[in-house]
């Protein structure tokens, strides 16, 4: 009998050299995960990334094991690796040696982090891929490739990836527009089973214990796949509002609730209201002002209590003394269905009363908030200024506004990845201005997409335009020429902001349909269908003002009509990789600056590129792993053959292996003899091979039951193994054989028979 303290300081050893069968399960496991998340994230380089970090992560501790190693130490050493790794990728000049991190370098990971969260908080599905969101998938897959090989591997429980790998697909169940899909679910619960097969443990036990674990989890599987196919929570839906509350800013991001809403089967009434207005006023929820990372957000500013419980303060920007009209007109304003955190009113309100939990606001934009965020049955009066400066007032005030934008900087900024056709399409826009003054700049925008002679079409459900005002999502609207009020309004403010000039895009509603009118008073009924974004842009002295560069939507202000005869139209380019050739505009026009200018959208993909390369050739040399460890193994027995004259049994099991990768088969138990006869039935050898075979087949069976050779030396076995084993590739049809090549049978056998064996080498000790 065995030492009972020595089997215990043994078995773990033996039972961790058998941990491939589980790393494969696990890495199926990690694919089932990214099978999930298709759809999150536009291209397949996260995917590349998530899959090859992960197969290098499974592979490291699974190698160290086999050789010995043990399994805690094994995955201390792999998390290392990738903390190293991460490292030499991301943060390499703030390293030590590249490698090694420092203070500097954990910072710059922090900053990276917070990226990604910002990223991932501000956009919508399916994300660009911004370095920051690679990153982060690479993170994610690290961590949790490690997560899965603690619990499998080194706590040997790996039913419980189970919960781990769930809790991953619950993400893409609230994020995808169509839920879980079925592919997704069934490859989850299908891989969980792979990885229960390969617990060797499974096998064990004279009452089906195995057997039992196995049936549970296929009628887990098959549970899924049902629930998956008929459940509502499961069924695939478009990006479209079904009936229910008109929600907008109660979401990630206003603008996806923006375009759902449009896009509802059946508008729903959302207000109405009566106005004094001689001109029916947009209703304006809030502003987008800060466009970072992939999407236009709300800058977060001064909330201040309404003065008096009514009162807001001055009207950013305007200067009463210049003249400009103002005049101070009412609405009353009735809540029917909406469900958001800002109040609609015409801008810029003075004062709100009668309102249920309104009591704050935000000065640089005078958006309202509401504290509930259900605004429904609520009804309440504003007052607000009917501004019309006139075009000689804007182009004045326009021509002296380069010293005046200090308050308003930072709604020039943009990202530095601007793409070309953008800056492109800004330039030719500024040449065929009237003049070089922001206001006619501005007139020649809004014109440059209201004119037919340039071919823009509204539609809110095109195939080539999405949701969302990223900038490549603006590239992809100058080139489509088809679009929704989302991709004109941020459009307009995004040349604006190349040509110098600060923007914003307001979202709310349009007027509305007029159903009563009373006097001087019109009652107007908004519903869903109204839902709008347009662009602001500021001119010192008058503050912001509204712009419809929208299509067959909404209406030109008064003062861009008169002064945008339609020869006007400048027709921009509609791609382009290469520096425009169009003039360059005047100082005063003000494009791009130089550090914008330099980068491009090539410097993004190179930046993208490092993570999508690094997944490649890791997932290249995952995938040729196989062949290549049955190359060196059978290079190592005909070395043996060769160079010591190695027993009969390493040529024989060099045929075996040979005869199952090329589907002949070989039985674990099966005898030399038996295995002989069925293959030369399969194989048909000519008469030289059929002797070789039999050469060797003899000096098996006389070195297992005859007397062994004086000499114990078998040289003369090498050529004849070589020729066996290349008459039977040779027989076989080319497609067997690169399967063979590429994925070789026996080494998967023998990881198999290893693993088993350790299993049971450890279930015996614990038997002691």
């Amino acid at each position: 009998m065995l030492d009972r303290r020595q089997a215990r300081l043994t078995a773990p050893l033996v039972a961790t050299r058998g941990s491939w069968n589980l790393s494969i399960g696990l890495f199926l496991e990690v694919i089932a995960c990214s099978i999930a998340l298709v759809g999150l994230i536009q291209g397949g380089g996260w995917w590349f990334a998530l899959v090859g970090i992960s197969a290098l992560l499974l592979t490291i501790p699974a190698a160290l094991r086999s050789v010995g190693v043990r399994a805690w130490l094994a995955l201390v050493l792999d998390a290392v690796v990738f903390v190293l790794l991460i490292q030499l990728i991301y943060v390499p000049r703030q390293a030590l040696l590249g490698l090694i991190p420092t203070p500097e370098s954990v910072h710059g990971v922090v900053v990276l982090f917070e990226k990604a969260m910002f990223a991932i908080q501000d956009q919508r599905t399916p994300a660009e891929p911004l370095p920051e969101l690679i990153f982060f998938i690479v993170l994610f897959g690290g961590a949790l490739t490690i997560l899965l090989d603690l619990i499998a591997v080194v706590l040997r429980v790996p039913a419980v990836t189970a919960v781990v790998v769930g809790g991953v697909l619950v993400v893409p169940a609230i994020l995808q527009p169509g839920g879980l899909s079925l592919i997704a679910l069934g490859a989850g619960a299908a891989s969980w089973l792979v990885l229960l097969a390969a617990d060797g443990r499974l096998r064990l036990g004279s009452r089906g214990g195995g057997a039992v674990a196995l049936a549970v989890g296929a009628s887990a599987t098959l549970i899924a796949l049902v629930v998956s196919a008929t459940a509502p929570g499961f069924v695939e839906q478009g990006r479209t509002a079904q009936a229910g509350p008109v929600s907008v800013g109660n979401g990630v991001n206003p603008l996806i609730d923006l375009g759902a809403d449009l896009r509802r089967p059946d508008p729903v009434n959302v207000l109405e209201y009566t106005t004094s207005a001689t001109n029916a006023p947009y209703l304006q929820l809030t502003t987008l002002d800060t466009i970072r990372g992939t999407n236009w957000t709300h800058t977060p500013g001064k909330v201040s209590p309404l003065q008096g419980g009514s009162r807001l303060a001055a009207v950013p920007g305007l200067d009463r003394s210049l003249g400009i009209s103002a005049k101070q007109t009412t609405s009353w304003i009735s809540v029917q269905n909406l469900r958001s955190s800002w109040l609609p009113a015409p801008y810029p309100a003075t004062s709100v009363s009668g309102q249920r939990g309104v009591q704050t606001y935000q000065a640089s934009d005078l958006t309202l908030f509401a504290q509930d965020g259900n605004l429904n049955g609520q009804s309440y009066k504003t007052k607000s200024l009917d501004l019309e400066p006139t075009a000689a007032q804007l182009a004045a005030q326009g021509a002296a506004a380069q010293q005046d934008f200090t308050d308003v900087s930072a709604d020039l900024e943009l990202p530095g990845d601007v793409p070309a056709i953008i800056t492109d399409t800004a330039n030719e826009i500024a040449a065929g201005a009237a003049s070089t003054s922001e206001f006619d700049i501005a007139l020649a925008i809004q014109q440059y997409f209201q004119s037919s002679l340039n071919g823009y079409t509204y539609s809110t459900d095109s195939p080539d335009t999405v949701d969302g005002a990223s900038l490549a999502v603006i590239a992809k609207f100058l080139q489509v020429r088809e679009g929704y009020c989302v991709h004109f309004a941020s459009a307009m403010a995004v040349i604006a902001r190349v040509l110098g000039i600060p923007s914003r895009i307001a979202i709310g509603y349009l007027p509305g349909s007029p159903i009563q009118t009373t006097g001087t008073r019109v009652t107007y009924q908004v519903d869903s269908s109204d839902l709008h974004a347009w662009p602001q842009l500021y001119f010192p002295g008058v503050g912001w003002v509204n712009f419809e560069p929208t299509v067959s939507r909404g209406s030109a202000p008064s003062y861009t009509v008169s002064t945008t005869p339609e020869t006007g139209a400048t027709s921009a380019p509609q791609a382009s990789t290469a520096p425009s050739a169009a003039p360059s505009p005047t100082p005063s026009a003000r494009a791009l600056p130089d550090e914008q200018q330099a980068s491009s959208p090539n410097a993004v993909a190179a930046s993208n590129g490092v993570p999508l390369m690094l997944g490649i050739l890791v997932l290249l040399a995952v995938l040729a792993s196989p062949a290549v460890a049955r190359v060196l193994r059978r290079r190592g027995r005909l070395t043996r053959l060769r160079e010591e004259g190695a027993p009969p049994d390493v040529a024989w099991a060099e045929i075996r292996d040979t005869a199952q990768d090329l589907g002949f088969g070989a039985a674990p138990a099966e005898t030399p003899r038996a295995f002989a006869a069925r293959l030369r039935a399969d194989w048909h050898p000519d008469a030289a091979h059929q002797r070789d075979l039999d050469d060797i087949l003899e000096q098996v069976e006389l070195t297992a039951f005859g007397p062994p050779r004086p000499w114990g030396r078998y040289f003369e076995l090498a050529d004849k193994t070589v020729r066996v084993t290349a008459a039977m590739r040779a027989s076989r049809h080319w497609t067997t054989r690169l399967i063979a090549t590429v994925a070789p049978r026996s080494l998967f056998t023998a990881i198999g028979e290893r693993g088993r064996a350790a299993v049971h080498a450890s279930t015996y000790d614990r038997r002691l």
